[in-house]
């Protein structure tokens, strides 16, 4: 019996390792990219942030991510390693001020929706970053509207430039921002009309992955594989239980039937009188002294 539970244990050392590596959490990351896209598909701010892990960073990893909470999460993916997409398939749960997901590739990307005050034809919003982990290269871009007639922001980018895909973007340089401190903007600009430039025939071709929930393209390619270890883990941790009560059951009931056996195959007659089990050399009734006959 003593080596069923030292498989257990073995099996356990194997098994919590892989758990308590998918709760790493990360510290520090590569690169962020913010890309503020206003009234783009919805009235309001699409907010893209494409992250890049060091290449260092023990996969999977786990990021503790900031939301602001008046905003709306839209999509939680990472970008696979091998071709580039976007897969939805990594795990991510809410946590005080944000969310919590682990991925198994050094690039993700997080989407929400953040509002904005309306005055008029006027959008005014703000958005703020603050997390408790360091980026040693963050980069804010701010895409104008197609129906926007102007754009300013608080402070003031340090490129305005059309590209290639009709928008204008306003950017700001690349810097390194400590864990714990902030970095904002103030976005501010006037509207033509309340078309978005989604419906408009802008051409394509922004370089960033179009937003929203991707379809993972690849079966079997975003498997999770210290969770499987554990589930696969846990069922035959329940296997073995099931199969030790069944082994104690059977060896229980074996032991009973070969009792009865026995007990049975030692007396060979009962009293004609009273009916108790004897012995066959047995003369006179143990129980109720009554004489065998024609023994």
């Amino acid at each position: 019996m003593k080596h069923r539970y030292v498989f257990l244990i073995v099996l356990l050392a194997l098994i919590l390792p892989a758990t308590g590596h998918t709760q790493g959490r990360v510290t520090a990351i590569d690169a962020l990219v913010v890309d503020l896209w206003p009234d783009y598909d919805r009235a309001s701010v699409l907010v893209l942030l494409t992250g890049t892990l060091s290449a260092d960073t023990k996969l999977p990893a786990t990021v503790i991510f900031p939301v602001p909470e008046t905003a709306r999460l839209n999509a939680v993916a990472r970008i696979d390693s091998s071709d580039g997409i976007m897969k939805d398939d990594i795990l991510s749960g809410p946590v005080p001020g944000g969310f919590r997901f682990t991925t198994p590739d050094l690039r993700f990307r997080v989407e929400y929706y953040l509002p904005y005050a309306v005055n008029n034809n006027r959008r005014t919003f703000n958005f703020t970053w603050l997390a408790d982990w360091s980026v040693n290269s963050f980069q804010l871009k701010v895409q104008q509207p197609i129906y926007a007639s102007s754009l300013a922001t608080e402070p003031a980018a340090v490129n305005v430039s059309k590209d290639q895909d009709g928008f204008t973007y306003h950017a700001f340089p690349v810097q390194a921002v400590p864990a714990g401190q902030s970095f904002a903007v103030d976005v501010d600009y006037t509207m033509t009309t309340a078309q978005l430039s989604a419906e408009s025939s802008a051409p394509s071709g922004t370089g960033i992955q179009e937003p929203g929930l991707p379809s993972t393209s690849k079966t079997g390619a975003g498997i999770n594989w210290p969770i499987v270890a554990v589930v696969a883990g846990g069922v035959i941790i329940v296997i073995i239980f099931v199969w030790q009560l069944a082994t104690r059951r059977g060896a229980s009931n074996r032991s009973v039937t070969q009792d009865a056996k026995a007990q049975k195959q030692s007396h060979a007659k009962f009293c004609r009188h009273c009916g108790n089990p004897m012995d066959k050399d047995d003369k006179f009734c143990r129980k109720c002294g009554q004489a065998m006959q024609g023994e």
